[in-house]
């Protein structure tokens, strides 16, 4: 007898897994193996929708639709046969089947989030934002199911470029929302951009983005919305106690090979004459001449080029103790001009140089030197 041990458990094996069901399958997230059975005889209104959904998660939408169709032939009539087959029909870029199906789940089932929500997203699509907005403000007073409304009621009105509904609607969105959903910390930044960029009111701002680092650490781009936020307000030092964070990181080689690359950060950014400015600066104390701690690039009306640079630079030489010197290229003429401000040590009063960058740019201060070794990239 115990020759036929081994066959034996095999075939008993063979025949357990052979007598995994549709819905098993479906448990399982067997999608590949679930789709083999598309043709059988005698399948159930609930089998033809489990086959249905695997379809669409493997990304054929026309096939999930013709599974679809069968389940709701065979009686199949909840809220969620239609929303998924208004998704499959949404995916195929057939919004008007999409929306009717959509606006069948809410009559099936009027209190689900997502079947408002997934209607909205038909109008977002087609960038039908007033339809859209309609819908997605009802799915935001259903109990959450999804994202989307918190986030697409302000984008919407970002987009239409009414910037002050979308920052209200991003407080309105976040005071709604569970504070532990990643989706908070989305409305946290928007709140803090808006306020930084459109009201200028910084610590709104700052306090946004406090909140956000409380919540992600990890995320390395709410570091210098911080730092910008606080320079913007002139709390250069608590700007710096955060730039202080990277730089450490920085020092240890802990930050991605892009932000090492930069050796830098961006701590400022402001407008002078339709003009961008850009403020970096150097985690490593200038060690070599000509070495910054601080770089202004001054870009032209478009944003996309930079035309002038004014920087600090470490001396080849430290006459009368001075270690530092204002200077500025000209991106064009490729001419550095050395100007009357000088520092001895690395400790720069930002607000000070500043205010030197502006004398500068409104030819308030004049150069004492100048130096043209060609055009500059």
């Amino acid at each position: 007898m115990k020759k036929f041990t081994l066959p034996l458990i095999i075939l008993l094996f063979s025949l357990n897994c052979n007598s995994q069901t549709i819905e098993d399958l479906f448990s399982q997230k067997n999608y590949k193996k679930l789709i083999e059975y598309e043709n059988s005889t005698s399948l159930t209104k609930e089998e033809c929708y489990y086959i249905g959904f695997a379809f669409f998660q493997l990304e054929d939408e026309a096939n999930a639709i013709k599974m679809y169709d069968k389940a709701i032939n065979l009686g199949l009539d909840d809220d969620q046969i239609y929303l998924f087959r208004g998704l499959a029909f949404r995916y195929l870029k057939q919004f008007d089947k999409a929306k009717e199906d959509f606006r069948i789940a809410i009559l099936r089932n009027p209190q689900r989030q997502k079947n408002y929500t997934e209607l909205a997203n038909a109008f977002y699509f087609q960038k039908q934002y007033d339809s859209a907005l309609v819908y997605f403000l009802i799915a935001r007073e259903k109990e959450y199911e999804h994202g989307d409304p918190y986030l697409k009621i302000p984008n919407i009105y970002h987009i239409q470029n009414k910037l002050d509904n979308a920052l209200e609607e991003c407080k309105i969105s976040a005071s709604l929302i569970n504070k532990d959903d990643k989706i908070y910390i989305d409305l946290l930044e928007s709140i803090g951009i808006l306020e930084y960029s459109y009201k200028k009111n910084y610590p709104n701002s700052i306090k946004a983005y406090t909140e956000m680092l409380s919540k992600a650490p990890e995320e390395l781009n709410l570091y210098t919305l911080l730092i910008k936020a606080y320079y913007a307000n002139e709390e250069f030092i608590k700007g710096d106690s955060v730039f202080n964070i990277l730089k450490i990181k920085y020092e240890n080689n802990e930050l991605p090979e892009d932000l090492m690359e930069l050796k830098g950060e961006t701590v400022d950014g402001f407008y002078w004459n339709e003009q961008r400015i850009s403020v970096k600066k150097y985690f490593q104390r200038p060690k070599e001449f000509a070495e910054s701690i601080y770089k202004f690039f001054i870009l032209d009306k478009s944003g996309d080029n930079v035309v002038k640079k004014i920087f600090t630079e470490k001396t080849e030489l430290e006459l009368d103790g001075v270690k530092h010197l204002l200077c500025a290229i000209d991106n064009e003429t490729g001419t550095h001009y050395s100007y009357p401000i000088g520092w001895e040590s690395d400790e720069i009063d930002y607000k000070k140089l500043k205010s030197y960058v502006l004398m500068i740019l409104n030819g308030e201060m004049k150069p004492t030197a100048s130096s043209n070794f060609g055009k500059r990239k």
